[in-house]
Order: structure tokens, then C-alpha cells, then sequence
């Protein structure tokens, strides 16, 4: 999978301010297969919502009305999944959702990582790229933090998180590249 191009897409659906989501999904379609893009769409729903992956899917559809929906995974672990992006500090991420609201950590971990990211075919890598895109766009550091470690769980490396903070240059806001960067060079430097 070409990840950038859908990182992109990613983003703009969290950050349609900074870059427009209908030029983004035109230009990951001309570098992915539709399947993937339409995967990407549907991995953005736990961080930009319903109505930015309604509106990006009717566009999708209106590209390629002849496309058919690409079949999901029925199997669900979302706990195993929670596990491998969270590690040792899943119970710690646990107590947080907890205090937070106390359906909150039912709901993310049933809906967002059970019937989303799940089901997903893309690898627990494409899957965490596009997370740490989205929450780019949205400037959520503290999320952002906490899946940047989930993609160097995953397998990404120092140099392939670089290259996707690189991609993002014109259109993130600079602050948060910076305050990404520097998470990613601890996060690096602790091993």
C-alpha cells in the first residue's frame, strides 16, 4: 500500500480547513486502488466522525458509481487490537477513558477499534499512519503521542514516521509537525 497519498486524505478529512478533502481524495485515487481509499474513508470515522466519511464516500461513489463496497473482516478482537497499539500502557489508557466518562472505554474499544479497525483488511500499521495523520490535522497532541507509539508497535520506523510528518509539511500546521517530531525523537532515543 502506497500510505501516503491516503495519510493525506486522512488528514484532510480531520482538517478540511487546511486541505480540502475532495482534492485529496482525487489525488489518493489517482496513486491508491479505490479499495484502499475507501478503506482509508472508513478507518477516519473514529477521528473525524460520520458526516466527513458520509460526504467523502458519496463523492467516492459519485467517481466510481460502478465500484462495489470492498467486504469486510468478520472477525473481531478489538481487545487484542487495543493491546498491540497500546502495549503496556493499555491499562493505564483503560483508567483514563474510564475517568473521562464511564461508557467511554466500552465505546472506543468495542466500536472504534472492535467494528472499525478490526474489520479492517489493512495492516495494524496502514491502520496506525492514518491515526496519527487524522489527530495531526486536528492537532490532539496527546493522542497524537500516544499513536505514534502505536505505529512504531506496529512495525513503522523512525525514518517511515518522518516521511509521513514530511508528506504533511504544506498543509499541517507547523507547531504540531514540531511538536510531533520531537515526540517521535523520544519515543526513538528511549530504545
Amino acid at each position: 500500500m502506497e500510505i501516503l497519498p491516503c495519510c493525506q486524505l486522512s488528514f484532510a478529512l480531520a482538517a478540511p480547513e487546511r486541505l480540502d478533502p475532495r482534492i485529496a481524495l482525487e489525488r489518493a485515487l489517482g496513486r491508491c486502488p479505490l479499495a484502499e481509499v475507501e478503506e482509508t474513508i472508513l478507518q477516519s470515522i473514529p477521528y473525524s466522525g460520520f458526516p466527513a466519511a458520509v460526504e467523502s464516500l458519496g463523492w467516492l461513489r459519485e467517481l466510481h458509481p460502478e465500484a462495489d463496497p470492498f467486504p469486510r473482516n468478520e472477525t473481531s478482537q478489538p481487545e487484542s487490537f487495543f493491546e498491540q497499539i497500546y502495549g503496556d500502557g493499555q491499562e493505564k489508557v483503560r483508567a483514563s477513558l474510564r475517568d473521562r466518562h464511564g461508557d467511554l472505554e466500552r465505546w472506543i474499544i468495542e466500536f472504534a477499534y472492535g467494528t472499525v479497525m478490526e474489520s479492517s483488511w489493512l495492516s495494524p500499521d496502514a491502520i496506525e499512519a492514518l491515526a496519527v495523520s487524522s489527530l495531526i490535522g486536528q492537532a490532539r497532541l496527546r493522542p497524537l503521542h500516544s499513536h505514534l507509539r502505536g505505529a512504531l508497535r506496529t512495525g513503522h520506523t523512525r525514518k517511515s514516521l518522518t516521511l509521513l510528518l514530511d508528506s504533511l509539511q504544506k498543509v499541517a500546521d507547523p507547531k504540531v509537525l514540531r511538536a510531533a517530531a520531537k515526540m517521535l525523537e523520544r519515543e526513538c532515543s528511549s530504545d
